[in-house]
């Protein structure tokens, strides 16, 4: 009998072993780990682009910086497209390139559209903040300069321009501290008779002054509407404020730019009735 029971556990012990291993005992499943939450990349990598554009922004009248600065607002709209503080820079960057004067009337517009659509996805975006409100009035502005000022009131400029900035004054009366009212200041000055007001226009000029007597545009376009109404003198003195002090008060790209306006216009030698076209700003 222990022969034929020998061979029974024998075949017992090898057919355990060959078993496959589903069959054999498996230790207890342990519990789940608690899932975290995956990081976003994307987040942090966009507000990383948008710090850098900022800081390029800052040196935007160097070509160098302001390649860079395009760059990296291209790089956080792609990965953000509907971001308002993506989309309102976007608009600040067209208005700048858009108010350049030195470029053509043409490309003038084709910013300024670009810009006035950027500013207005931003306040899509979030209407409550002045930024995109006032670039997108900065866009229509520059839009209406290149199409032309008649050209652009046929179309019904004048109230689109109208609405964003007065949406823009609404939220933040001291945005840029005084960009608003320069921006209505040129406004009543662009705008041909019997629309033209020159009134206005001093008022608003002068109320930008108050917020920021070193506003370098806001001194040359009030030079402008002297000579305009044949003020030269005071036209002239407007334009050697604006010339005087070292960049960097408020926005140093800014101030150079306007200032170098100022220098050509006083070395032309303004006279009644000129003036530089820029666009509404501060």
């Amino acid at each position: 009998m222990l022969l034929p029971m020998a061979r029974f556990l024998l075949f017992a012990v090898v057919a355990a072993l060959a078993a496959p291993p589903s069959i054999l005992a498996q230790p207890a499943p342990l519990p789940d780990a608690p899932r975290q939450a995956a990081p976003n990349p994307s987040a942090a990598d966009v507000s990383a682009l948008l710090a850098d554009a900022d800081r390029t922004y800052e040196r935007r009248d160097d070509p160098a910086a302001l390649v860079a600065h395009r760059a990296r607002l291209a790089d956080a709209e792609k990965l953000a497209p509907n971001d308002y503080e993506v989309l309102w820079r976007l608009a600040r960057m067209y208005f700048w390139l858009a108010d350049d004067p030195k470029i053509k009337n043409e490309e003038k517009s084709k910013l300024g559209k670009t810009g006035w659509d950027y500013g207005d996805r931003a306040t899509a975006a979030n209407p409550k903040r002045a930024e995109g409100w006032h670039f997108a009035a900065g866009g229509v502005g520059n839009y209406a300069l290149g199409i032309g000022v008649l050209t652009a009131l046929r179309q019904g400029i004048e109230g689109k321009f109208k609405e964003r900035l007065s949406r823009a004054e609404q939220i933040d009366p001291d945005f840029q501290n005084g960009a608003i009212q320069t921006a209505w200041g040129r406004f009543w000055y662009e705008l041909p008779w019997p629309k033209y007001s020159p009134d206005r226009s001093q008022k608003s000029l002068a109320a930008a002054l108050k917020k920021n007597p070193a506003n370098v545009r806001a001194h040359v376009y009030l030079a402008d509407l002297h000579a305009k109404e044949d003020r030269p003198d005071q036209a002239r003195a407007e334009l050697q404020l604006a010339a005087t002090g070292a960049p960097g008060r408020y926005d140093a790209p800014e101030e150079r730019r306007w200032q170098e306006v100022a220098r050509r216009k006083l070395a032309e030698g303004q006279t009644p009735r000129s003036g530089v076209r820029g666009s509404e700003g501060g």
